[in-house]
């Protein structure tokens, strides 16, 4: 089967590998539709030397796909499936999983819906987390395609306000697009006031980082009222980052933190993700902004890293 494979920092090749064995009481999947995350990037261009070469197909994850072979009755052959693939190995034509992994998809819900399931549902995961923000003040640090989930999803669970940070314009635009109160510059320097003036003074009720950067991580505190809560969600690339602890500390604040959602039990937050979009709850699908062949993976990653052209969500069809 042919696979991507990070051979060094910022490169990938194309393999030829082998294509998986079925599990004994699991399943072969043949991938459908595949998307890039950010942290697909920092895998490609960030992580420690000794990592690559990579597995063939890692670091996909974002996946779509159909059951090919299976020792599971309850998902025989043709079964369209969102997959929470364990080793992260998608970038290939060919992946295996085991039932507890997989969600069958709803009939009739396209594929470039349900494959959104995947980072949708790492926020529902997050924001199960959050006090009720019914009637509160919310502001998202980043708009990548994460944080614009954070904003429509928030806005849809009954945040009075939602306020997006980020320093693109075409998410910035998205953003209040898709339901934010308002958007704001942070190259411009001014976010915090601005807060603070829409906020009559009172500053936000709720903080959500989706960046993973030190900067963006010390803002938050400068964002949120004394007592307030603030959602760490962004992925930093690094183990250490220079963090305004007391800020932290004197605004007595309310520390949430996410990751891995795969490790639910049950993969509830990844199923509510597949029911919000299957209901039209959320028009997920505003953020997407190319759909491309998997053979220009590296054309995909490309515009990911760059920004370029509008890019926000990028599909691969394989």
């Amino acid at each position: 089967m042919r696979a991507a494979q990070y051979s060094a920092p910022g490169e990938i090749d194309w393999v030829d590998a082998p294509v998986p064995e079925t599990p004994p009481d699991g399943l072969l999947l043949r991938v459908l539709l595949a998307t890039i995350c950010g942290s697909d990037l920092h895998f490609l261009h960030d992580s420690p030397a000794d990592r690559y070469p990579f597995a063939p197909g890692q670091s996909g994850h974002e996946c779509v796909a159909v059951v090919e072979k299976s020792a599971v009755a309850a998902l025989p052959p043709g079964t369209r499936v969102l997959a929470l693939v364990p080793r992260f190995d998608a970038f290939a034509e060919y992946v295996s999983a085991g039932a507890h992994e997989v969600i069958p998809l709803p009939d009739g819900l396209p594929l470039e819906s349900a494959v959104l399931a995947q980072q949708l549902g790492t926020v529902v995961y997050c924001c199960r987390k959050l006090a009720n923000v019914m009637d509160k003040r919310v502001a998202v640090v980043g708009q990548g395609p994460a944080g614009l989930f954070f904003t429509m999803l928030l806005k849809a669970m009954g945040a009075r306000e939602v306020y997006g940070l980020d320093i693109v314009d075409r998410r910035l635009e998205l953003a209040v697009e898709i339901g934010a109160t308002a958007s704001y510059d942070v190259r411009k320097g001014d976010a915090v006031e601005r807060i603070r003036e829409a906020t009559g003074g009172c500053m936000v009720d709720v903080v959500v980082e989706a960046v993973g950067k030190a900067e963006t991580i010390n803002l938050c505190p400068q964002l949120v009222r004394q007592h307030g809560e603030v959602a760490l969600f962004g992925v930093p690339k690094k183990d250490v980052l220079p963090i305004a602890m007391e800020a932290f500390l004197r605004g007595n604040l309310r520390i949430v933190t996410s990751a891995y959602a795969q490790g639910e039990p049950g993969l509830a937050s990844f199923r509510l993700a597949l029911d919000i979009i299957a209901q039209e709850r959320l028009n997920v699908l505003r953020l997407v902004s190319h759909r491309l062949p998997f053979s220009r993976l590296e054309e995909g990653m490309e515009l990911a890293e760059s920004k370029r052209d509008g890019a926000v969500k990028v599909l691969l069809d394989y």
